[in-house]
């Protein structure tokens, strides 16, 4: 017989190894968005070589450049270097891949019926990494061999990895983080303000970058003619088409730069200098998105969009202020800092994001040279902006509230107090005016001289005592005299029922009845 003294008998509350279940949803988080996107892309080289009628040679090389590309790895290419890679199709990978995590997330949650923890989060996080890497690593592999018969080069290998890990890094924070970042605020304590930064800050970064946008569209709408000219060079309809895709593709750089101009930085293209107090012109790449940006002097009145970081600042403090005066009115603490520290800490991130945004939205493109807005000063100004225009838009307005409620307050004490204590000298004036012409008063009795009851007999032969006092309704009598009281009634209180005491000596004689 085998002892179980000393042993735990609670049942783990989760497995430590992986299930096969388990297994498969990590497989096809690994495998699903790497082999997704390389099918897309073999598709899309495959296609664009048999339309330029070139032979497959190269068919190799450039996929694996084009995941490459795809995440930002600096490329060279017949010694020039392609720094400045599209956004958009990284930012689509990216969600793609956040979305992949999230889904592991749930069907983890499914299949075990506990909460996500940390141990299951890291095991999704490796296996964003895992498919990735190893798509990277085969891709270097192949330009180091195709190296040798095209003329490409080899990137850093340590920088390509950086930048895939990075990335995927991101897709899983956003993924895995939008399921188990509350239940974690919540267990390490992070303070309340600093959780809902959150949201006004990514409402700032998106609100700049939508008018960076449509400065865009702006500038292309009034530059349109150089727009057509740049297409026309396309010369056939599959050139043109290509510009499109092109320009479609380096757009959400193009609106990174307009949004780091309206907060105040200098964009710089080579000799192109742009900002809303310069511009000076130079040559460009034949792209058409990049008609938007004028060929200079900048005009007088393009300092006035410094409006639109102002308003962006303003709208984050507005916001933080009525998130802070809907918990007070649900009867939440909120403390009169919290306010300021939310403005300030959203603001911070707003900066923080806009400089990263921008750093990626720039780089080295050939003998152009650096491209791109500068990043520190762009992520400053927005802070500046968002904090000093929020901080100040969020302490007026709810200024302003705790004025209106304490009015509102005291506007409502007022009628209250004035009920509390009603005036009666209007009433005394008005019973002195009318003097006994109003509802007539009861006629009150004395008070009684003893109230201990009479235990003497009553030897008084009349009909009634002249000691005792009737107590009558008030009647308006018209003259002076009292009213007679009549002689065979005599009150003994509210009921209305008289006691009349008979003495035997007043009784008539007669004969006895002796019947009984």
């Amino acid at each position: 017989m085998t002892s179980t003294l000393g042993r735990n008998s609670r049942l783990p509350t989760k497995q430590d190894s992986t299930d096969p279940e388990q297994f498969r949803i990590l497989l096809g988080t690994a495998a699903r968005v790497p082999a997704v996107t390389m099918a897309l892309i073999v598709t899309i080289v495959v296609t664009t070589l048999v339309a330029a009628g070139s032979d497959l040679t190269g068919v190799y090389a450039a996929t694996a450049g084009a995941w490459l590309g795809l995440h930002q790895v600096t490329l060279t290419i017949d010694d020039t270097a392609l720094g400045v890679l599209p956004l958009l199709p990284t930012a689509v990978l990216v969600w793609l891949s956040a979305r992949s995590c999230a889904s592991a997330a749930d069907a983890m949650v499914v299949h075990s019926g506990y909460a996500l923890d940390g141990r299951d989060a890291a095991r999704i996080t490796a296996a964003t990494l895992a498919g990735p890497l190893a798509v990277t690593v085969t891709a270097l592999v192949v330009l180091q061999d195709a190296s040798s018969v095209l003329p490409v080069s080899t990137p850093d290998p340590a920088r390509s990895l950086a930048w895939v890990t990075g990335l995927y890094l991101l897709s899983s924070l956003l993924g895995v983080g939008s399921r188990m970042w509350r239940p974690l605020c919540d267990r390490y304590g992070v303070p309340e303000w600093l959780v809902d930064s959150v949201r006004p800050a990514t409402r700032a970064v998106l609100g700049m970058f939508a008018m960076g946008g449509l400065l865009t569209v702006v500038g292309m709408l009034w530059s349109w003619q150089t727009v057509g000219d740049l297409l026309a060079r396309g010369e056939n309809w599959i050139g043109v088409l290509g510009l499109l895709i092109v320009s479609i593709l380096y757009l959400p750089n193009v609106m990174i730069g307009a949004a780091a101009i309206l907060a105040g930085s200098t964009v710089e293209f080579g000799e192109v200098r742009l900002s809303l107090f310069e511009a000076t012109g130079g040559d460009l790449p034949a792209l058409p998105v990049l008609a938007a940006i004028p060929p200079g002097p900048a005009p007088s009145f393009w300092p006035v969009a410094l409006a639109v970081p102002a308003t962006v600042g303003a709208l984050l403090g507005r916001y933080v202020a009525k998130r802070n005066l809907e918990a007070q009115a649900r009867g939440e603490y909120v403390s009169g800092s919290d306010g300021a520290l939310t403005v300030l800490a959203a603001a911070a991130e707003a900066g923080l994001v806009t400089a990263l945004a921008t750093w990626a939205a720039g780089g080295r493109l050939g003998f152009f040279g650096v491209v791109g807005a500068n990043w520190w000063l762009a992520g400053v100004l927005v802070f500046a902006w968002s904090g000093l225009l929020g901080l100040i838009t969020a302490q007026l307005l709810l200024w302003r509230e705790g004025k209106l409620a304490a009015a509102e307050a005291e506007a409502a004490c007022a009628p209250e107090d004035a009920s509390a204590e009603p005036d009666d000298s209007e009433d005394s004036d008005e019973d002195e005016a009318t003097g006994d012409l109003g509802a007539p008063k009861a006629i009150e009795a004395p008070p009684a001289a003893d109230t201990e009851p009479d235990t003497e007999p009553d030897t008084d032969t009349g009909a009634g005592d002249p000691d005792d006092t009737e107590v009558v309704d008030a009647e308006v009598v018209e003259d002076d005299e009292e009213p007679e009281p009549k002689p065979d009634e005599k009150d003994t209180g509210e009921s209305g029922i008289v006691d009349v005491e008979i003495d035997d000596g007043d009784l008539p004689k007669g004969p006895r009845n002796t019947s009984d």
